[in-house]
């Protein structure tokens, strides 16, 4: 059956231990803000509370919306954020090229230069898929700070 994104999307989701995790620490958060209702001598408690309610219900929406949606008639990676402006997925510019190396996966601007996608948190099963998908290549090595192959 194919997925609402078309038939040919691969949707790369988030990982169910990432999910667990994140809805797990929210929780325990969540629960000092609990205690700040029954407590107010401890107004410090308040933003670690609401911390843990955005940490529940990101790792909450993380079951339902992907990390990754790829199309490969188009070449397009769209990324997804849990919350904030890029919720609802933001592309990349105009132009860019998305390839592998057979373990990586890379962005390229028309300009040349190249980024590394991240996948902490990320399925294995669902990368494998996106990693079999795109188009191998090999630009020149990365030489950025933080960028170590």
């Amino acid at each position: 059956m194919p997925s609402a994104e078309g038939p040919r999307t691969i949707r790369v989701g988030y990982s169910r231990k990432a999910s667990v995790l994140t809805i797990g620490l929210g929780f325990v958060l969540a629960a000092c803000a609990a205690v700040t209702v029954f407590t107010p001598f401890i107004p410090v408690l308040v933003p670690i509370g609401l911390t843990g309610l955005a940490l529940l219900g990101g790792g909450l929406r993380s079951f339902f919306r992907p990390r990754y949606l790829y199309s490969p008639e188009t070449g397009v990676l769209t990324v997804f954020m849990v919350f904030g402006p890029g919720s609802e997925g933001t592309p990349g510019p105009e132009g860019e090229r998305v390839y592998s190396d057979g373990r990586r996966v890379y962005r390229e601007s028309p300009d040349g230069e190249r980024h590394r996608v991240s996948f902490t948190g990320t399925d294995r099963a669902d990368m494998a898929r996106l990693l079999q998908a795109l188009p191998q290549g090999r630009g020149p090595a990365i030489t950025g700070p933080g960028d170590r192959p």
